[in-house]
């Protein structure tokens, strides 16, 4: 990569990762996880349904034994070491080899996969720290559920709350489509709401009301704990169109939810899917959603939200998760205040964020995952960001839990950042001096000013 103008020696602080998560039942293990993982949507489009879900279950049950030898009779192996081979070519691949480069040096595939799992073992935090150093990142946003503050310091690893596992007390309808991808979202959201309610000693309360003051107990524990803004990440199990609902539509919905749930569940669980009404399900998430993001706005708590495509595997319905589904939730007058960062460029609608962001003063916008993604299109949707948008609306992030892509996106990005602005100081569009503060508006001042926060 060329050598860094505007952005060499500006600290970065990273608005989204996922430093210091670990998947409830994922075991630790080396670079490999991530290759394998973007393996699994070639996987699935290469078998049939019901194979497919049958293996992915052995796996998400931690019965490795099992789900290594359905694998071999379904060639999974060979569809995994075919995937890994169409993915050399990726910006995910580049990304990853220069990444482990910078942290390990250069060696082979099977020696990177084993001291990046050993360094894992032995201090995942200071693997984390290294990468920090390396790529002068002062401090990450970390979207996780619970971070230890002892081996994850406030300090550096900021926690960020997504309040999805409240939106959905009584679980989800059956999942009738293609890949894993959603049902571990609604996996994931039921076990942190279930830890939530084990933390406050309760199990779902009966009423409406009693449950809206869980919910907000529970999200100021969090807060007092360290946890300095929200996430919604819905995306993966819903729409994105929140709507407001008056009261009694949203006691009505309970009604009907805890009726068609009663008697499956035991004390302090989310009750698997069986006949749960789709309709009820939104009128109450929709519900809970404003009354959460009200009490944010009232708080000071930003919140960001996960826009556009997915992971590499069927479940998220990119037609739904366009952002101008959000216009309602953004346009209501009771969140005006609201500081929502709509993340991850949102492509391939990353033009639909310019113009929410271009028409509401509360509306950030952040680029986290495009770097070790994609190269040519962050540049593209950089220039469209910073010609149109004030210099208070933009932000850096990576959206990785990986030490190695943590590097290598952060390079990416500063590249990238530095090639917008070379170019646009070129034309005259900026001054040398205003290319400077764009760079540390970018790169953490706007960050900043928005969650209270400082280098």
């Amino acid at each position: 990569m060329s050598e860094l103008t505007y952005t060499a020696g500006v600290p970065a602080i990273d608005h989204h990762s996922h430093a210091g998560y670990v998947r409830p039942g994922q075991r630790i293990s080396g670079i490999d996880s991530y290759e394998i993982e973007n393996a699994m949507g070639h996987v699935e489009g290469h078998l049939d349904h019901a194979d497919y879900q049958a293996y992915m279950a052995l796996v998400e049950s931690d019965r490795p034994a099992e789900a290594a030898e359905l694998g071999q009779r379904l060639g999974i192996p060979a569809l995994i070491e075919q995937s890994l081979r169409w993915q050399s070519t990726t910006v995910h691949a580049a990304a990853l080899r220069e990444g482990c480069e910078a942290l390990y040096g250069r060696l082979s595939r099977e020696e990177t996969i084993a001291v990046s799992k050993q360094s894992r073992i032995e201090d995942f935090p200071g693997l984390y720290d290294r990468a920090l150093l390396l790529s002068d990142t002062a401090a990450v946003l970390t979207d996780i559920p619970e971070i230890d503050p002892v081996a994850w310091p406030h300090a550096r690893y900021k926690p960020i709350a997504r309040i999805d596992p409240y939106l959905f007390p009584f679980g989800h309808p059956t999942w009738t489509g293609r890949g894993t991808d959603a049902p571990r979202f609604r996996r994931i959201f039921a076990r942190v709401l279930e830890r939530q309610l084990e933390i406050a000693g309760t199990d779902v309360p009966a009423t409406l009301e009693a449950y809206e003051e869980f919910v907000l107990d529970s999200l100021r524990h969090r807060r007092a704990e360290g946890f300095i803004g929200l996430k919604i990440a819905s995306a993966y199990v819903r729409t994105l169109q929140f709507q407001r609902v008056d009261r009694a539509e949203a006691l009505t919905a309970w009604a009907d939810l805890a009726g068609a749930t009663a008697g499956e569940r035991e004390y302090g669980t989310i009750p698997a899917p069986s006949g749960i009404d789709a309709t009820s399900h939104k009128v109450l998430a929709d519900h809970l959603a404003f009354r959460i993001l009200e009490w944010a706005a009232a708080e000071g708590m930003p919140v960001q939200i996960h826009t556009g495509f997915g992971h590499t595997e069927p479940g998220l319905r990119i037609s739904t998760a366009n952002p101008l589904l959000l216009e309602e939730l953004i346009g209501d007058p009771a969140l005006n205040r609201l500081q929502i960062i709509l993340i991850h460029g949102g492509f391939p609608y990353s033009s639909n964020l310019t113009a929410l962001a271009q028409m509401h003063g509360n509306v950030h916008l952040d680029f986290s995952w495009m770097p070790y993604l994609q190269h040519h299109t962050v540049t593209r949707v950089l220039e469209e960001w910073l010609e149109l948008l004030p210099a208070n609306r933009v932000m850096y992030g990576t959206d990785t839990g990986s030490p190695e892509m943590h590097v290598s996106s952060t390079r990416r990005a500063r590249t990238a950042l530095d090639g917008v602005l070379e170019s646009g100081v070129s034309d005259g569009l900026w001054t040398r001096r205003q290319a400077g503060w764009l760079v540390e508006r970018v790169l953490h001042q706007n960050l900043c000013d928005v969650y209270g926060v400082s280098l």
